[in-house]
């Protein structure tokens, strides 16, 4: 890429982080019941444990700025790694049965360990992507010498996904009292997501990004062809088996905390695109940005449409990226890697 081109990608990276930035401070404001500037100030500055604003805006508003933000950028990053590696421009994290093995893990907990608690739900539900995620690898092909074959690998975690949902609703019809529950969970939402949870957790995010820049550094030469790419001595079973793992390590740490929120990782990389070309570094990283930013305005605009309640984060993004979808594909006509 061109100097005057990167410089380019470089500003708009500078005022996705402001938006981000600023997005995430008006989120601190909305809700419920809002709170007024002031308040919003005063709970940093002079925090009063008596005060419930003050309570809500640090242990309620910020861990769910947090979790948007990094969990919505965590999920556009999936979503373009996954695009790219399943050379299908439809594709999304939820391929790799992550999101039936986390609904699996969650229902468990409710039926069988009487979980109620949205923060208690968070662990199993990782575990259960992790399941899914690690059937998936061996069934799609990730002990051959090139790696997980990519059309083989999307049809494994097609039929993962199937059967753990399979597993999910016929418990749910065995437990009412389960489906309650798991009825909140699946909506998917950034709300109920404590602090404790997000830096328990962390470790997984700060070891997931790192990757992602390595598997879009490896992809980049991986989509030139196998023959080229190995000729540029790239180990192509390796940069397949990092891709995926970098997918269900975001992926499914998110969906552990938030639920499965849909259309991120579908969405974003087709809106990234075009600003920063074919360059798929590039485009991970501004899928990040761009991820935290349709997260965070989704789920303010959740708590502003109806005065008094909300609409969880997952519905908000149905109704954004469906619309978005169908517009970027009709602009396009066609979309392309």
């Amino acid at each position: 890429m061109r100097r005057n081109n990167l410089r380019y990608v470089l500003g708009l990276y500078v005022i996705a982080v402001v938006l981000i930035v600023l997005l995430a401070g008006i989120s601190l404001f909305f809700g419920i019941r809002d709170v007024a500037p002031g308040t919003v100030i005063g709970a940093f500055t002079a925090f009063d444990g008596t005060n419930p604003d003050h309570v809500v805006v640090l242990q309620m508003r910020i861990p769910r700025a947090v979790i948007a933000a990094l969990g919505g950028g965590s999920l556009g990053v999936a979503g373009a790694l996954m695009q790219v590696f399943s050379r299908n421009p439809l594709a999304d994290p939820g391929l790799l049965g992550i999101n039936g093995g986390a609904a699996l893990g969650v229902v468990i907990a409710i039926w069988g360990l009487r979980l109620v608690d949205q923060t208690d739900l968070v662990i199993p539900a990782l575990i259960g992507a992790a399941i899914a995620a690690g059937l998936v690898l061996l069934l799609g092909g990730s002990v051959r010498k090139n790696g997980p074959d990519p059309t083989r690998f999307v049809l494994a975690g097609a039929a993962i996904g199937a059967l753990f949902l399979a597993f999910t609703w016929a418990i749910l019809i065995l437990s009412r009292e389960s489906l309650d529950v798991y009825r909140f969970w699946v909506l998917g939402a950034f709300s109920g997501v404590s602090m404790a949870n997000i830096s328990s957790l962390l470790p997984l995010y700060a070891i997931g990004l790192p990757m992602a820049v390595i598997s879009a550094m490896l992809l980049n030469q991986l989509v030139l062809g196998d023959d080229t790419a190995r000729a540029l001595g790239v180990r192509i079973g390796i940069a397949r088996v990092l891709t995926v793992l970098t997918v269900v390590i975001l992926c499914g740490t998110t969906v552990s905390l938030a639920g499965p929120i849909a259309f991120i990782g579908l969405v974003v990389p087709h809106v990234v695109r075009p600003f920063v070309g074919a360059n798929i570094s590039l485009l991970t990283v501004g899928a990040f940005f761009a991820g935290g930013i349709l997260a965070l305005f989704a789920d303010i605009l959740g708590r502003v449409l109806l005065p008094g309640s909300e609409i969880e984060a997952g519905a908000m993004m149905a109704l954004i990226g469906g619309p978005v979808l169908i517009l970027l594909v009709r602009m396009k006509r066609g979309v392309r890697l």
